[in-house]
């Protein structure tokens, strides 16, 4: 069934037309129309009754209802939340949260240090770039906290970290033995970068290229 209008001339010229709804079929291998309803002239229509008489037609077309009721929504944002809200819980059950914070208590920082440096974990998580684009990346992750960063805090955020490396390091490494129960017996320590400066043993170093610092200092070279 399809509407369609209809037009008729009167006497003295003018027109009316009527809104109708049709019924096509095939009748003896021939298209028919057949008017099922004449709902009234167009003109008494159109001031929100034909409006009304679609919605309540629209109830019984699930399709078209939907798309109906949709009408009034509005989308404002679209962030992702559940990766933050899953790896955050683990941060914070490494002892990483607190560690940040009560190092940060020892110094004069005022700008939000632990969410940079949970933003730039996150990121390299999830989606690893740039910090230019991590202060970008972030406005796709729902977390209000991070809508008080700023480019600079990042570059800021990873002096901390290079000054704290070691104390970092020693903390989540005496909270991951205590979490997992493990019993230390035995350390391997990957030399294939170690360098120092100097003649070495014999045998055991060779002059080499140090991605540290630079082409003059004699590179370890064991073969472990």
């Amino acid at each position: 069934m399809f509407a369609r209008t209809k037009t008729f001339t009167n006497k003295d010229g003018s027109t009316r037309t009527y809104l109708q709804i049709v019924d096509s079929h095939r009748e003896n291998g021939r298209v028919r129309q057949r008017v099922v309803a004449t709902l009234g002239r167009i003109e008494d229509l159109v001031e929100r009754k034909l409006d009304r008489l679609i919605e309540s037609l629209a109830k019984y077309s699930h399709h078209q209802w939907v798309k109906l009721q949709a009408r009034g929504l509005l989308l404002e944002s679209a962030r992702h939340w559940g990766y933050e809200l899953v790896f955050h819980r683990l941060w914070e059950h490494l002892g990483l949260a607190e560690t940040v914070k009560r190092l940060v208590e020892r110094t004069a920082l005022e700008f939000p240090v632990g969410e940079a440096i949970w933003a730039m974990v996150l990121n390299r998580l999830c989606d690893p770039s740039s910090k230019r684009q991590v202060s970008t990346w972030v406005n796709t992750v729902y977390r209000p906290s991070f809508t008080q960063l700023a480019l600079h805090h990042y570059y800021r955020a990873l002096d901390f970290l290079a000054e704290h490396q070691k104390e970092i390091e020693e903390r989540l490494f005496a909270r991951t033995m205590n979490l997992f129960n493990y019993k230390l017996d035995l350390v391997f320590w990957d030399t294939t970068s170690t360098y120092f400066t100097g003649r070495g043993p014999a045998g055991l170093a060779a002059l080499g290229y140090s991605r540290a610092t630079g082409p003059i200092a004699i590179r370890w070279s064991s073969g472990f």
